[in-house]
C-alpha cells in the first residue's frame, strides 16, 4: 500500500511537470523536448527511490517501537503481579482459601452455674492465644470478626469489649484463618496457651467453642492505618 502511494505521488508530479512545460510549437525542437521529459522522469524516479528508502527506515523504527512497547507491557504485567502478591501478604486485598473457622463465646449464664463471672467471659489474651497459635501453624491470613490482622494489629480489652485494630468487637468472636486446615488444627493443640484454653478453661468456665474446617473461607482486606510513623528506608551507598 505504501508503494502504491509513492507511485501515485510520482505520477501526480509527472503530470504536473508535463503540464508546466512550455506548449509544443513549431519553434520548439522535438529532441530538446524529449530530453526535458527524460530528465523530469529521472528526477521523479530518484525522488521515488528516496521515498521508498524513507519508508523502509520508518518501518524499521515502528518495528523497534512495537518491540519496546511489548517489553514494557511485560514489565508492567510483572510489576502488577508482584504488587498484587505483596498487597495480599500485607493484608491490603481480600483473600479466600481453605482453613479454619473458630468461634468462641462467653458463658451466657455463669452465675447459675456458680462460676466466676470474670473467667466466664472471653478476654483479649484468649484471642491472642488462638491467633498466635494459628500464625505459628502457618496461617497466611487471619481475621477476627472480619477485622483483618496485620503487623500493625493489636488485640486488647477495652472495658467489656475487645478492641481489634481500631474496632470494638464483642462475643461471639469468630476467627478465620487461611492455611492448611490440618496443620492449623494441630498448631492449636501444640502451642501451650491455646492448648490450655481449649482443653481446660473452656470446660472449666463453660465457654462456647467450635472449630470448623472450611474449603472456602473469605477474609476481607485490612481497613486501618498502614502508614509507618518512624520507619525510614536505608539508602544504598
Amino acid at each position: 500500500m505504501l508503494y502504491a502511494l509513492v507511485m501515485v505521488v510520482v505520477g501526480f508530479a509527472l503530470v504536473t511537470a508535463v503540464r508546466a512545460a512550455p506548449s509544443t510549437s513549431g519553434s520548439v525542437n522535438v529532441g530538446d523536448r524529449q530530453e526535458e521529459l527524460i530528465q523530469v522522469i529521472q528526477d521523479l524516479e530518484t525522488r521515488r527511490d528516496a521515498l521508498e528508502l524513507g519508508l523502509v527506515s520508518l518501518r524499521l523504527e515502528i518495528a523497534g517501537l512495537d518491540t519496546r512497547a511489548a517489553s514494557s507491557k511485560g514489565l508492567v504485567a510483572d510489576f502488577a503481579s508482584q504488587t498484587r502478591h505483596f498487597s495480599m501478604a500485607a493484608g491490603l486485598l481480600a483473600v479466600k482459601g481453605p482453613g479454619l473457622e473458630i468461634t468462641i463465646a462467653d458463658n451466657p449464664r455463669p452465675q447459675e452455674q456458680g462460676l466466676d463471672a470474670e473467667g466466664a467471659i472471653v478476654h483479649d489474651y484468649d484471642l491472642r492465644a488462638l491467633v498466635n497459635a494459628l500464625w505459628l501453624g502457618g496461617a497466611e491470613a487471619i481475621a477476627v470478626n472480619d477485622e483483618r490482622l496485620t503487623q500493625f494489629s493489636a488485640i486488647r480489652c477495652v472495658g467489656a469489649t475487645v478492641l481489634v485494630n481500631t474496632t470494638r468487637i464483642a462475643s461471639p468472636f469468630v476467627i478465620k484463618a487461611i492455611g492448611d486446615p490440618e496443620i492449623l488444627g494441630a498448631a492449636l493443640h501444640a502451642e501451650s496457651d491455646s492448648r490450655a484454653l481449649i482443653t481446660e478453661y473452656v470446660k472449666r468456665y463453660g465457654l462456647k467453642l467450635s472449630v470448623q474446617k472450611s474449603a472456602g473461607l473469605e477474609i476481607p482486606e485490612y481497613r486501618g492505618r498502614l502508614t509507618p510513623r518512624k520507619l525510614m528506608p536505608i539508602e544504598e551507598t
